[in-house]
């Protein structure tokens, strides 16, 4: 046994001491790092080439939503098994897999564009891969994420584990490998036990000569558990630059004309600002896909703005709805008449058809009834049938006192009535008209104190099939509904128009 001085020893004491110690630190500081999100999947055991075994993966919770992923699975040893198909979970609206199937590896990619997967979500599915056995061995399913983003935006710090898979023989049982753990962790199990025993029988003679002759016995005993620790941390998402883009079902057609917008932007904004055009109490929007009623004819501009958490754009685009007026019928000799209401401003129509706000002045009219509406906000709408007298030009119509409608100014309305009209307008007339299977009269027909809510309408002329529809009658307004047939249209003579009254 060599022979040290008791100073060696010494110092050989005190650095391994030291290197223990500083492994131990080394380990407390590793299990400090922690995850509160687990990417989950399991390992699988398949009986044999040919055969076939499905691998889920899942997160187990995502405390700040999920905004998307990509990631890409490999088999860590070729020649056992390959990735024959790869499921994707019903939440990813966009999703992608990149790679040549079968393989041993394959591209995924999700992104939540509907906003599914919520903040506290649990059990996540992130995707399913069918697994089949090439050859008798073993491989692991290994998962590298580039990307685990929450809904703001946001890098998710996870952990995972592989999957062990085994492929047996034809005449084998397989036994699975264990599935390794991988975690943010690490886990060991360290027992130093030292033993320094140290003997100094020094002689001292008179000349001061010390014999030392220790004995250094160290039994360290470390036992590590290892689980195989991969700290493995998502790079965060770089926030995608906005480009605003947007399409309308229609862009064109008479007034009053429903649009229904679809934002069709870049970038997955968050925010969205629609300016329809038409300056009208509700021209501008909040909505993702809005719907805007053009009631007014003419050609209007539209514009959205699109932003997210770091990016704005706004699209527009120029002379993009065309409202055109509804046409009337030129019909013989022509008159004109005003319209006036108290207060002005409002919209006016004869016949469903706009035209302008009041005082208005309306030419090139057949002689006949018309129907009127006038439409203000904050007021009833007047409901009313007008003479274009002929010969008469022009014809002076006022007297129009519109009545504040205090529902939609925030007042309480006593005993409010409960009724609303309806004005029903063929082209051609003297159409025989049904409300709930109860007859009415002709048309033209104006129908009063209906009750609010929906009714059935029916109208029937020989020589073609009934025309069907329903009536959505409000508190004291009055609903018009105009029909054509497909015909030439010949006036008859003494042209009425029918007043039904429906109150009991």
């Amino acid at each position: 046994m060599p022979t040290h001085t008791g100073e060696d020893m010494v110092n050989n004491m005190i650095q391994k001491r030291n290197g223990i110690a500083l492994f131990l630190i080394g380990c407390l500081l590793l299990v400090g790092v922690g995850s509160a999100t687990t990417i989950e999947l399991s390992g699988v055991s398949i009986s044999g080439a040919g055969q076939s075994a499905s691998i889920p993966i899942t997160i187990d919770t995502v405390s700040t939503g999920l905004a998307g992923y990509k990631l890409n699975a490999a088999l860590s040893t070729s020649g056992v098994a390959k990735i024959t198909a790869v499921t994707m979970p019903d939440w990813a609206s966009m999703k992608n897999v990149d790679g040549t199937l079968p393989g041993e590896s394959v591209n995924i990619t999700a992104v939540d564009l509907s906003d599914t997967i919520k903040s506290g979500a649990t059990n996540v599915p992130v995707a399913t891969l069918t697994i089949e056995g090439v050859a008798a061995g073993s491989t692991n399913l290994v998962l590298t994420v580039s990307e685990l983003t929450d809904d703001s935006g946001n890098a998710i710090q996870f952990s995972m584990s592989q999957a062990g898979i085994v492929v047996g023989g034809s005449s084998s049982t397989p036994t699975p490998s264990p599935t390794p753990t991988i975690t943010s962790t690490t886990t060991a199990t360290i027992t130093p036990t030292p033993t320094a025993t140290i003997t100094s029988s020094p002689t001292v003679t008179p000349t001061q000569t010390i014999t030392a002759t220790p004995t250094l016995t160290t039994v360290p005993t470390i036992t590590p558990t290892p689980t195989q620790t991969i700290v493995q941390l998502a790079t965060p998402t770089p926030v995608p630059t906005v480009i605003a883009n947007f399409t309308a079902d229609v862009t064109s057609g008479p007034s009053p004309m429903t649009v229904k917008f679809t934002d069709l932007s870049e970038g997955y904004p968050t925010k969205f600002l629609w300016n329809f055009g038409d300056n009208s109490s509700d021209s501008t929007s909040v909505v993702e896909n809005p719907q805007h009623i053009y009631r007014i004819p003419g050609i209007y501009s539209v514009s959205l703005n699109a932003s997210n958490s770091q990016y704005s754009n706004e699209t527009s685009r120029a002379n993009y709805i065309v409202a055109a007026n509804m046409r009337m019928p030129q019909r013989g000799d022509k008159t004109s008449m005003t319209i006036y209401s108290v207060p002005d401003g409002a919209e006016c129509y004869l016949n469903n058809a706009y035209q302008g706000i009041t005082p208005v002045n309306v030419t090139n009219l057949t002689p006949r009834t018309y129907q009127l509406r006038l439409h203000k906000e904050g007021y009833y709408d007047i409901v009313d049938p007008v003479i274009a007298n002929n010969g008469v030009l022009p014809t002076f119509v006022s007297g129009y006192e519109m009545v504040p409608h205090y529902a939609e100014i925030g007042k309480l309305v006593a005993d409010p009535p409960q009724t609303g009209a309806a004005y029903i307008v063929t082209y051609p007339e003297l159409v025989t008209t049904y409300i709930d299977d109860k007859k009415v009269g002709m048309t033209d027909v104006m129908v009063l104190n209906l009750a609010v809510g929906t009714h059935n309408l029916t109208l029937v002329k020989d020589g073609y099939a009934n025309w069907t529809d329903t009536l959505d009658v409000r508190n004291g307004l009055a609903v018009i509904q105009s029909y054509f047939y497909d015909q030439p249209y010949f006036p008859p003579t003494n042209k009425i128009v029918e007043y039904v009254n429906m109150s009991p």
